[in-house]
């Protein structure tokens, strides 16, 4: 009888030891050939040869120097090898000849294209495997726990740079004018971490960090936005030396500056690959924003390079780890490298995000079973890199810095050049601190949700309850595991103000339903989740809400008026608060001068206009001016030189709320005068004043405003001001500009990577978000077709916003029959999400409309 060979996973009887490797691509056919020798240690005697292979050509193959028959399964995307004899235990040779085709589609091996300053279109291969795209570069065992050591050779025309996982070791010339470029051998590493890249190319001069040379390498021109990305590649990679107390496990670091990437970057070992917006930048004409946005991809890539490259995951069921603590730390790198940007508050709209997602019904545990290919990429979610980097930071403020971070060491030390699960991390910390970390952390990283912890005061006692946070509006849906009630060891840290002012903290961790504290006094002020970062919400009785919301908001850490402002919206979606009562909470912080404070406060006031028809829109915009208008004249419209970034960023922000959500005139004209200002020479106007003025002026604009951002899409002088202009021609207030976004975005001008996210913004404009997505469905195979798989479902992700009373159906009747299988979960929770705010609106607009005419 047959055993039963399992599709997605590979049998175990052969292991691949090396990889000797040589391609060489044809940029002008978009094809390429390859030769390709694998050392493998065969560990049970076997008949058959299997290995992945994808949108491959083979030739031949040879097994230990003998032609051998062979059959490509397209289905399972294996080369199956019925050998001659059976190989004994052992060291065997496996020697392939093939070709394939350098593709559109943004995976494996490639095609990106740019034009150069002549107007001439070049084109560069080069390479995403991550997860299981190797396979169609190379036939290889494609699984992160087939560690190998990889030699690569490649082949290129005269004029180009060719660049790969290690260094450059030799170069010769072949008779025809070729080139023939070897690279040094890498660590053993996983196929998804290895990458090529050959085009016209240049290099900057190397940085030295601490012996390891480091390179930013981008098409030409480009060369002067190269700077601020080094410094932070440099700084990071030096930082997280001294963290991890291990030197960097390569010889070399290339930053490469892409332009066209489906994904953000890659964490390839020494041969890092981004999106070009994601790495080149000219800090004079940037935001904070777009600094911390490249400062955060290069720090989050380069922790990979330990967490994720040194230790791997052994299955993609791991893979939340990997992304979580590369998320966490990012934030901590960055924390440290600009200390001005408060980056741990900012990761509060982060976390946010992970909770709108985790108090739906789809939600999912963060990690679960993973089998197949389509199922590891529905790990590229929000809930693994942001819940999970929430999670890991909740664990740290729990320990402490030191504890945590010498349970990080352990961990890497154990586990160097090998594969591991969740559970080997908090087996670590657990040693390395005493503490019980695996049953706390199992709590949280296996069951869905997460918890609403209720503080009230009974005589002189602190009672703290837990339960599941979910939103309302999908009741018939619920499943009866959100109906049981789950238990989360959460770690509450609690500030105890007494009347006299006498302050004090305390840990409490909460491992059943309900728990107290003794408080001395009944008058106590209470902050429950002091400091920010635990993994939950917080409801206060009447008393104890009444005390943090009157006098002592003002002593509350900019971090918890964020909670209490994101944890008012939440309710207010829960049904436990309604949109009136938020809008007058919201009017509490008149005198709010802290940025992340105002962000939390401008995305409720969002989703309490979405709650609104037009008749009411004038009373609710008369409210958002005497909110936002203050705090705006304090700040000013003009910079001062000691202001800090932050400072300016609120600026552009209360501009955007007065002018857009408040439709006040005055700060139209005057973003207008502004904008033009700016249009002219972009260094003349703050950068975030730039920023904020291109969306008031595209939110008021007319067809003359939509062709000249067209025009500045085409032209910008850098990556950031292309995508501003872009992302902007979806905020226009016309239908009839709207549709011509929708048809821009599938003009050609505009690359695939950024096609679906136009759409996404023109789906997102309240007025016209119907029209787009009505474009969406009418265009949807085209898009299917041209689009990177994995923007798909991140495309229609606002169709959550449509809260109609017909909306909801129309959407749902269309994904039932075009189903998004590599999205399927977050699909799921995007449908969910529009039925919740559809609820709402139901429930809620009627009321609040009355309230604001009263």
């Amino acid at each position: 009888m047959t055993p039963e060979v399992d599709p997605f996973r590979l049998p175990r009887t052969v292991l691949p030891r090396r990889y000797d490797l040589q391609l060489e691509p044809d940029l002008d056919a978009a094809s390429f050939t390859g030769t390709i020798t694998i050392t493998v240690d065969v560990v049970e005697s076997t008949s058959t040869l299997m290995l992945n292979a994808d949108e491959l050509e083979i030739h031949t193959v040879d097994v230990d120097g003998l032609d051998q028959p062979f059959v490509l399964d397209d289905s399972t995307e294996r080369l199956v090898v019925s050998l001659s004899a059976p190989l004994s235990v052992g060291t065997s040779s496996v020697a392939i000849n093939f070709t394939g085709t350098l593709n559109d589609k943004l995976r494996g091996f490639y095609r990106s294209t740019f034009n150069d300053e002549d107007g001439n279109q070049r084109v560069i291969a080069t390479t995403q495997m991550q997860a299981t795209d190797a396979r169609r570069a190379f036939p290889c065992w494609d699984e992160p726990d087939f560690k190998a050591v990889f030699g690569v050779t490649l082949v290129h025309e005269h004029g180009l740079l060719a660049v790969s996982n290690g260094a450059e070791s030799s170069r010769t010339r072949r008779d025809d004018g070729k080139w023939v470029v070897r690279f040094n051998d890498t660590m053993v590493m996983s196929t998804y971490l290895v990458a090529f890249v050959v085009g016209p190319l240049e290099a900057s001069d190397p940085v030295d960090v601490n012996g390891t040379p480091m390179r930013l390498v981008h098409v030409p021109g480009k060369g002067h936005l190269t700077g601020f990305g080094l410094e932070v590649g440099a700084f990071a990679l030096g930082w997280f030396e001294e963290y991890y107390g291990i030197r960097y496990p390569a010889e070399k670091v290339d930053l490469l500056a892409l332009p066209d990437f489906a994904a953000g970057a890659m964490e390839n070992l020494g041969c890092i690959t981004f999106r070009e917006n994601l790495l080149l930048l000219d800090p004079a004409t940037s935001t904070q924003g777009e600094q911390q946005n490249v400062a955060d991809v290069v720090s989050h890539e380069l922790a990979h390079m330990w967490f994720g490259d040194l230790v791997t995951m052994r299955w993609w069921n791991g893979i939340w780890l990997n992304e979580a603590f590369a998320t966490f730390m990012e934030v901590e790198a960055c924390d440290v490298f600009r200390p001005s940007w408060k980056r741990w508050e900012f990761f509060s709209m982060e976390r946010s995000a992970a909770f709108d997602v985790d108090s739906l019904d789809s939600t999912r545990s963060v990690e679960f079973e993973v089998r197949s290919p389509e199922e590891s990429a529905g790990m590229f979610d929000i809930l693994t890199y942001q819940k999970g980097g929430a999670l890991l930071r909740m664990l740290q403020q729990y320990l402490g810095t030191e504890r945590f971070r010498d349970g990080v060491r352990l961990y890497l030390n154990k586990h160097s050049y090998a594969n591991t699960e969740t559970s080997d991390l908090w087996d670590a910390i657990e040693e390395s601190s005493g503490e019980p970390i695996r049953k706390m952390m199992d709590s949280w990283i296996w069951q869905p949700g997460y918890p609403l912890i209720s503080a009230s005061v009974v005589g002189t006692k602190l009672v703290l309850r837990q339960e599941r946070f979910a939103f309302a509006g999908d009741e018939a849906a619920r499943s009866e595991a959100s109906i049981l009630a789950p238990v989360w060891l959460v770690p509450v840290h609690l500030q105890l103000t007494s009347a006299a002012g006498a302050v004090m903290s305390h840990k409490v961790l909460l491992d059943s339903d309900e728990t107290t504290v003794e408080l001395g006094a009944a008058d106590t002020t209470v902050v429950v989740n002091a400091g920010g970062h635990g993994f939950y919400r917080t409801h206060y009785d009447g008393p104890l809400r009444s005390r943090l919301v009157g006098e002592a908001l003002g002593a509350l850490a900019p971090i918890e008026r964020y909670n209490l402002v994101d944890d008012a919206w939440a309710a207010v979606v829960a049904g436990r608060l309604t949109a009136s009562d938020f809008l007058r909470f919201a009017e509490g912080f008149t005198d709010e001068d802290d940025l992340y404070v105002w962000q939390a406060l401008a995305v409720g006031l969002r989703g309490v206009g979405r709650l609104l028809d037009e008749d009411s829109r004038p009373a609710f915009q008369e409210r958002i001016i005497a909110l936002a208008q203050p705090g705006l004249d304090r700040l000013g419209w003009e910079p001062t030189e000691s202001e800090d970034e932050l400072a300016s960023k609120l600026r552009g922000l209360l501009v955007s709320v007065v002018a857009v959500l408040g439709g006040n005139k005055a700060a139209q004209a005057r973003s207008r005068a502004l904008f033009e200002q700016a249009f002219i020479d972009p260094t003349s106007v703050n950068p975030e004043l730039v920023s904020a003025t291109t969306m008031v002026v595209a939110s008021t604009g007319d067809a003359r405003d939509f062709d000249r951002f067209v025009d500045r899409f085409r032209n910008g002088a850098t990556p950031q001001e292309q995508l501003r202009y872009l992302m902007a021609l979806g905020e226009f207030d016309d239908a009839e500009l709207i549709r011509r976004a929708c048809e821009f975005a599938l003009s050609g001008e505009v690359k695939t990577q950024n096609a679906p996210f136009l759409l996404n913004r023109a789906i997102a404009n309240r007025a016209h978000g119907a029209l787009a997505w009505r474009f969406v469905r009418e265009h949807w195979t085209q898009m299917n077709n041209d689009f990177p798989s994995n923007t798909i479902v991140r495309m229609v992700d606002p169709v959550k916003l449509l809260n109609g009373p017909t909306d909801v159906a129309d959407v749902g009747a269309f994904f039932s029959e075009h189903p998004i299988p590599q999205g399927a979960k977050t699909l799921s929770q995007i449908l969910e999400r529009q039925r919740v705010n559809a609820a709402l609106r139901a429930r809620d607009s009627d009321e609040l409309a009355e309230a604001l005419r009263s």
